[in-house]
């Protein structure tokens, strides 16, 4: 036997009020259909649940243990709706991003700033990595997004933006008017990561290209270590210009285009094949591609998608 929610709320406002007419003018339903519901309700559990009064009507035993059972359910109905209509207007979970080394500085701090404003029942936990390492946590799914290389990722992937190489040497290696064309900077002493890198990749087929030899002095892991290999005097190195931007501003690095031709990177948002998002992930999604679109607008790089600019 399953008894109807609506009869359930019906019987409850007639019981609460004491009265089929207050009852009626509350639900706006019409006084002859609530009798009618109650009396298929009174045949369904077969016992008299309302007795009628010369002014209104009283609950029996039996509908006053059905009143304190029907108010409980109700009431659960009303909070799981409250909770379901809260969690659409402020969605919670958690989220994983990751975003490529070289310029995790640069985006993740506003998308943590903006995702803790707008939704503060995300958790959302940030990772740097190489493009190697992100693509496999895409394919794993321990990340639900990430912001990597095209040149790994899948082909599902969302174009995001492209990003202009610069050479970048100590504090007053490159005055503001010095070219270095890409040629020339490969035979520069030159500070890279191993070869799972993409940068590495991406200038080793330059290189190849061009019918030159990578003059790489040393091998570092890490754009901090690098950076400051470069301050010590080490070598130089090829960043992108979120990589570099900060220290180019405060005067620690000097760093100017590529040119002849300009060199860049395309980066792109990846993410699990034939799995669905969350209403978070989403959410995180729209505040990534916002702050890429004015990273863009700012000068950090070239957006690549039309989906970019839909999102302010």
């Amino acid at each position: 036997m399953t008894l109807d929610l609506l009869k359930l709320r019906y019987f409850a406002k007639i019981a609460e009020l004491g009265s089929f007419t207050r009852a009626s003018n509350e639900l706006g339903v019409a006084q002859p259909a609530l009798s009618l519901h109650m009396r298929a309700l009174e045949e369904q559990l077969d016992v008299q649940l309302l007795k009628r009064m010369p002014r209104g009507v009283v609950a029996t035993e039996a509908g006053q243990t059905l009143l304190s059972h029907a108010q409980a359910i109700l009431r659960a109905l009303e909070q799981a709706e409250a909770a379901t209509k809260e969690r659409a207007e402020y969605p919670t979970g958690d989220v994983s991003l990751g975003i490529l080394s070289s310029i995790c500085p640069t985006l993740s701090i506003p998308v943590i700033e903006e995702c803790s404003q707008r939704f503060p029942k995300i958790r959302l936990t940030i990772s740097e990595g190489d493009s190697q390492t992100l693509r496999a946590a895409v394919d794993t799914r321990v990340h639900d997004l990430a912001v990597t290389l095209d040149s790994v990722a899948k082909q599902t992937s969302l174009p995001l933006f492209e990003e202009t190489l610069y050479i970048v040497g100590p504090s007053g290696q490159f005055t503001p008017d010095a070219e270095v064309t890409v040629e020339y900077a490969l035979g520069l002493p030159l500070i890279l990561p191993t070869r799972r890198h993409g940068i590495r990749i991406l200038l080793e087929r330059q290189a190849l290209m061009s019918g030159r030899e990578l003059n790489i002095v040393r091998e570092i892991e890490g754009v901090a270590s690098t950076k400051a290999a470069i301050r010590a005097g080490l070598g130089l190195t090829i960043l992108g210009r979120g990589a570099v931007h900060p220290e180019q501003e405060n005067g620690t690095l000097s760093a100017i285009a590529l040119t002849r031709p300009g060199l860049t990177r395309r980066l792109v948002l990846d993410m699990p094949a034939d799995h669905p998002p969350t209403r978070a992930v989403i959410e995180v999604q729209k505040i990534l591609l916002a702050v890429v679109t004015k990273l863009g607008a700012d000068g950090h790089w070239s957006c690549l998608s039309p989906t970019l600019s839909a999102t302010q």
